[in-house]
């Protein structure tokens, strides 16, 4: 791929995370459609000013309300863009909005005041509801937080079939990965961590590909954890583009690609 075009979208990203008019409009957009809350400023940093300071915005939201079809799990997906790498978590269940804060985070992450990252999170139900469930992505960065709810409706004449559908969901699975990162903004010399977290059963192989469609090897500076993260210890300008996470097992697979853009400290000030 042309370095002047990579460069060219990385700016791009950065232009469109500013222009999209503010965090507040970007949340007041959501808030039409879907239970949704945010801790909301009136004024908004620069682009050069939005390193190390807290900001977070949804760039997909979960919808509305889902129907579960007949031995099918279900899909919820969630993705949030901002500063300091941040998280997403899932609630199952009716959450005041007021405890929303106060709920401790299951999500373990590497900090870096310079990042900027898209993250995206899946939410799997694999057994079949009996009635109702309300399913909310929290996103999180710093001091601020978002929120956005699910409710999942079963279908009403299979609830005699419970049983039988929740022996059926217990066969194997073909992975699915359910949190990855889309993009990584962050300063040349960071170690980052891309993760790859799967649902599958049984368990899936996990592996790296790099932007020419080379597997990953591991050597100084890129590691595959145990977890099926890849770790990049010192990151360098040649390491920019698209890395793909692999997930495999007897059922089939599934990829997520991550795009990594190394920022210059000179590009910043």
């Amino acid at each position: 791929m042309n370095l002047l075009h990579l460069t060219i979208l990385a700016l791009v990203v950065l232009l469109s995370n500013s222009r999209c008019g503010s965090e507040a409009r970007a949340i007041d957009d959501v808030d039409n459609s879907i239970e949704t809350g945010v801790e909301k400023s009136s004024k908004q940093p620069s682009p050069r000013t939005r390193f190390g300071q807290d900001w977070i915005k949804f760039t997909k939201t979960p919808p509305v309300k889902i129907m579960q079809n007949p031995g099918t799990p279900v899909e919820i997906v969630c993705e949030v863009m901002g500063s300091q790498i941040p998280t997403i978590q899932w609630v199952v269940g009716h959450v005041p909005l007021s405890e929303i804060d106060s709920i401790e985070s299951n999500v373990i992450s590497e900090s870096s005041a310079s990042a900027i990252v898209k993250v995206r999170s899946v939410h799997v139900v694999d057994h079949m509801l009996s009635e109702p469930r309300i399913y909310t992505c929290v996103g999180r960065t710093g001091s601020k937080t978002i929120f956005a709810s699910t409710t999942v409706y079963p279908q009403p004449e299979l609830k005699d079939l419970l049983q039988l559908r929740e022996k059926q969901f217990m066969g194997p699975t073909r992975p699915r990965i359910v949190y990855s990162e889309r993009m990584h903004l962050d300063l040349v010399g960071s170690n980052i961590v891309l993760p790859c977290k799967v649902h599958a059963r049984p368990r899936a192989e996990v592996f790296w590909m790099n932007e020419e469609g080379n597997l990953i090897e591991q050597n100084q500076r890129f590691k595959l954890l145990p977890s099926g993260d890849l770790l990049i210890s010192d990151i360098k300008w040649e390491d920019m583009g698209a890395y793909k996470c692999i997930a495999r097992n007897a059922m089939g697979k599934d990829t997520a690609d991550a795009f990594i853009y190394p920022v210059q400290v000179r590009d910043i000030f």
